[in-house]
């Protein structure tokens, strides 16, 4: 490989970390082919982005002093053959090309390779007739080898005579500390209100801010030890001196989700990087990731992400080498 490919690359993980500084988490670096030092440098910082992005996101307690809140919103409107007549100025900014080099062609022209296909099979069910609304997970393709995973929304906008156009909106939204501290102190705020009374059938337990606090280390304490494979909420609770109930509850308050499921969904999430951007036994992977056995391990993935472990390597392999 050239120098100048070389220099290319630098310069993409230089800028991918004045992102990152910056606070935004939006950007991939393109994978190669290479199997060099340099393309390991990529692999980290892929990976970097994308833990500090969902550490971010899920995020208790942050500084009042920092600011990471704001949402590059890329919204492309289209015409009836699936080309770019308009965008706006975030999409042109977040995808590093001027409006004049985008309008007018495919959309697809902007996607990676892997995302093409999926773009294809959405384009051959499409119809144009009538309302439509669906939601894709593209990524697209930026200059100096950045992607950009985004969900997409993507529906009509038609006119008294059912003609119109169709319009693909990306959100990729990424927390500010203020907001999320005011949210928890709302929360707060409310439990307190409602003490211990129960409303309806639906039991009210008053969190305080210790108890937050303690709710987010656990979070943090499962981030940073996904490979334990017996883990026992009734322990933690124990050594963070608070009771099994409470834990569970302001946990499923704060996050939206199980204990348990937040656990392996974060187990599936780093072994499915790991599996993509590495060449480590599948085995590996499974004990790294805190699954028993390599067939739970298998059966799990298979569950979330439609293919086993080792079909979803053959997968990614396949497309790199074409």
């Amino acid at each position: 490989m050239d120098k100048d490919h070389n220099k290319k690359r630098i310069k993409s993980i230089n800028r991918m970390l004045l992102e990152v500084a910056s606070g935004n988490f939006s950007y991939r670096i393109e994978r190669s082919d290479q199997n060099d030092e340099l393309e390991a440098l990529v692999v980290l910082a892929n990976m970097m982005t994308e833990e500090l992005g969902e550490s971010v996101r899920h995020q208790t307690y942050l500084n009042y002093n920092e600011s990471y809140k704001h949402i590059a919103q890329m919204t492309f409107v289209l015409d009836n053959n699936f080309h770019i007549c308009s965008l706006n100025s975030l999409a042109s900014d977040l995808l590093l090309f001027d409006k004049e080099e985008m309008q007018g062609k495919s959309l697809d022209n902007f996607l990676t390779e892997e995302s093409r296909p999926v773009w294809e099979d959405f384009r051959s069910c499409f119809s144009q007739k009538g309302e439509y609304n669906h939601t894709l997970e593209l990524s697209f393709k930026a200059k100096e080898f950045f992607i950009v995973p985004a969900v997409c929304s993507i529906s009509t906008l038609l006119n008294a005579n059912n003609q119109g156009c169709m319009l693909v909106t990306a959100i990729e939204t990424i927390l500010r500390s203020e907001e999320t501290e005011n949210e928890l102190r709302r929360k707060i705020e409310g439990h307190k209100n409602a003490g211990n009374q129960a409303s309806g059938n639906t039991l009210r337990i008053a969190l305080s801010e210790s108890d937050l606090k303690k709710i987010g280390e656990v979070r943090e304490y499962i981030s940073s030890n996904l490979e334990e494979p017996n883990f026992s909420i009734k322990e933690l609770a124990h050594t963070l001196g608070t009771n099994e109930f409470k834990l569970k509850y302001g946990f499923k308050q704060l996050y939206g989700t199980t204990i348990f499921r937040y656990l392996q969904d974060e187990r599936l999430r780093k072994a499915s990087l790991l599996v993509q951007h590495s060449r480590l036994p599948l085995k590996n992977i499974a004990e790294m990731t805190g699954f028993k056995t390599a067939p739970h391990f298998s059966r799990v993935f298979k569950e979330k992400y439609g293919y086993s472990p080792s079909e979803f390597r053959k997968q990614i392999l396949g497309k790199k080498s074409k």
